[in-house]
């Protein structure tokens, strides 16, 4: 009888994904540099020499439950609470979420102008003045409340509106238009 899927003979049955959510101990994370490489050791476990951390909740619990991926993007495990690491790894966490997570909040719109189905912003924003280009505004507005907008770039850039009733009459009509 030839094997199924899930590798059992005669089994017509699908497998199943199985995932067991790791909590790692604070006080057992040690977050170093090495070449400007970040790495993590576990204490009395092993050192990954190259860690991506991610928030599991970026929008609504931002200084919670980080996740670090190894090198290969594989699952090392879930920080509840970042705030009981070590200064030294606290330090290096943050600076690697800012890297990851780095937004811009728009506090002014300077010009708009919208071109075969491209809108090419010049906005000031709290790291300065930006420009950027959006294809397909529909796509790239994520709605985080009412007034709140995050836009993406076509490079992948986020940038956040806090309030767009804050906008003037044409950026804000531009956006009303696309949502």
């Amino acid at each position: 009888m030839p094997a199924s899927q899930n590798g059992v003979e005669g089994s017509s049955e699908r497998p199943t994904a199985s995932y067991e959510l790791r909590i790692l101990d604070p006080k057992r994370i040690k977050l170093f540099r090495t070449g400007g490489v970040t790495r993590l050791t576990l204490q009395d476990e092993c050192t990954y020499l190259r860690i991506i951390a991610a928030r599991a909740f970026p929008l609504s619990d931002p200084d919670h439950y980080i996740g670090f991926l190894d090198g290969a993007g594989k699952d090392i495990g879930i920080l509840v609470d970042p705030s009981h690491l070590d200064p030294e790894s606290r330090q290096i966490l943050d600076e690697e979420l800012e890297k990851r997570y780095f937004v811009p909040v728009v506090e002014r719109v300077i010009s708009v102008k919208e071109e075969y189905g491209a809108v090419y912003w010049r906005v000031e924003t709290d790291r300065g003045e930006k420009e950027f280009v959006v294809r397909n505004l529909r796509d790239n507005i994520q709605e985080l409340s009412s007034t709140r907008l995050l836009i993406t770039d076509v490079d992948g850039n986020r940038f956040e509106f806090p309030d767009i009733n804050r906008l003037d009459a044409k950026s804000l009509g531009i956006i009303m238009r696309n949502l």
